[in-house]
């Protein structure tokens, strides 16, 4: 209520301060949802670990499949982040709350397709995509059977907090993914290794802990959204008629995202190829580069959600140069911050490997990683940043071109002649990430200076405007 009021201000009315307290109440929810996230992954990973090495791959597998799937809800996700928050800066609570109930209607029937489908196919999906044979197609197959009626519970916690971060609340889904993390964890170390009277099974107890942790969270979601005194209070005993237009607004801006993530997925699975020929200390120093890069990363990603959400309501209040204004504070302290971050990357990075193994070729190897992505860590953060303000002002497409074009066009192509032709090995193919992610920053950058991206999104929202000087 308080930021609406700030939104229908003048935009030179709005003291620095506020602006700087109402982008930090949002980034630092969604930084810790992020950390929390990928260090349980990483606990998990290694508690799976202990049972062995095919058990890993099995869940590796199986998670991938996932994976290609969450790829498909981030069309609806982002379409209703990008949605709700124009209706929020419009002050439009009755059309943030159609954008929430038609973001959960079409995630419903997408959800029981998917799951039907893998369900019903698993092994299927599992050999086409990867061809897993003897023992650990079958581990893969019955890990996969049994994670994915986990789906539906996920697409619940998803879309309910990408609704949430549209009206500017990042701090319950930061608290749903803390108790779905830390479920998560505690019922893996029972079940996996049969403690406080529980049989030990295993991978299996691995996928039984995931649906248990993910179906608390589900809970946690729709205690959220049906509140009365929530942000956006949905009533599920209510009947809600299906809205295609709705549907299709949804769509229309999410889709674009779900393309850029699927893009994603298929150029890792190239990438790992080609990694993988280097041989194993290549492929560890790379994988525990990605691990201590990301952690410093997630703090930027956090600035790129705030964007989002921010830069949507201040359009949908018809307030650009209220939009302009966040983008320029989040990019000033997202800086500061990954000055820190990337500065750890480039000064300490073989302290920083050496945390993560003992092999001395590895730490060599991972230091060189680091130091590479450390030198590029400023633009990555002003590119997501750009990114997610193009998307709060509805230009999801710009992004998904960009990333396709950076991914296909250098980092794929690029890979192979630094790496094979000129002879670089491993280290080639960073140089073409770093140059990959470069070509992302320019493009990106020139695109937010067009302007474009502000009349992307035509709804019945107010005409986005500069500020007039008084």
């Amino acid at each position: 209520m308080e930021h609406n009021k700030m939104l229908a201000a003048e935009a030179t009315d709005v003291p620095q301060s506020e602006i700087r307290r109402r982008i930090f109440s949002m980034v630092w929810p969604a930084t810790i949802e992020n950390v929390l996230q990928m260090l349980v992954g990483i606990v998990a990973t290694g508690m799976v670990g202990k049972i062995g090495a095919e058990a890993v791959a099995a869940v590796g597998l199986s998670t991938r499949i996932t994976q290609i799937v969450w790829c498909l809800f981030s069309a609806i996700g982002t379409g209703a982040t990008v949605l709700v928050a124009r209706a929020f800066g419009a002050n439009d609570r009755a059309g943030a709350k159609r954008t929430a109930e038609q973001a959960m209607l079409l995630a419903l029937g997408l959800v029981i397709f998917m799951t039907i489908l893998i369900w019903t196919r698993a092994r299927f999906w599992l050999v086409l995509l990867f061809n897993p044979e003897g023992s650990l197609l079958e581990s893969a197959y019955t890990f996969l059977r049994i994670a994915v009626w986990g789906m539906p519970f996920m697409a619940v916690m998803q879309v309910v907090g990408a609704i949430l971060r549209g009206a500017g609340n990042t701090k319950t889904p930061m608290q749903i993914a803390f108790f779905v993390n830390l479920i998560n964890v505690v019922a893996n170390y029972v079940l996996i290794y049969g403690i406080f009277g529980s049989p030990a099974l295993g991978m299996i107890g691995a996928a039984i802990a995931m649906l248990i942790s993910q179906s608390v969270g589900a809970v946690l979601a729709l205690f959220a959204i049906t509140r009365p005194l929530a942000v956006i209070s949905l009533n599920l005993k209510k009947r809600v008629q299906t809205d295609l237009q709705e549907m299709r607004r949804i769509l229309g801006i999410g889709s674009p995202a779900a393309f850029e993530q699927l893009f994603w997925q298929a150029a890792t699975i190239i990438m790992m190829g080609l990694i993988v020929t280097f041989g194993t200390n290549a492929l560890a120093a790379h994988q525990l580069g990605l691990n201590a890069e990301s952690l410093s990363y997630m703090p930027s990603a956090g600035f790129g959600i705030a964007a989002t959400a921010l830069v949507g309501q201040s359009l949908g209040a018809g307030r650009l140069d209220l939009a302009r204004r966040y983008v320029r504070e989040i990019n000033k302290w997202g800086i500061v911050l990954t000055v820190f971050t990337g500065g750890l990357l480039l000064l300490v990075p073989t302290q920083i490997m050496s945390l993560l193994t003992d092999e001395p070729e590895v730490i060599e190897l991972g230091a060189i990683y680091l130091r590479l992505m450390g030198s590029v860590q400023i633009p990555q953060l002003i590119s997501g940043i750009l990114n997610g303000a193009m998307r709060g002002g509805g230009d999801t497409k710009a992004p998904m071109y960009i990333g396709g074009l950076g991914l296909w066009g250098i980092r794929i192509p690029f890979s192979f002649i630094f790496s094979r032709n000129l002879g670089l090995g491993i280290v080639g193919v960073w140089l073409a990430m770093t140059l990959d992610l470069l070509t992302r920053f320019l493009l990106t950058t020139l695109r937010y200076r067009s302007g474009k991206w502000t009349n992307a999104l035509v709804s019945d929202a107010p005409v986005a405007t500069e500020a007039r000087a008084s």
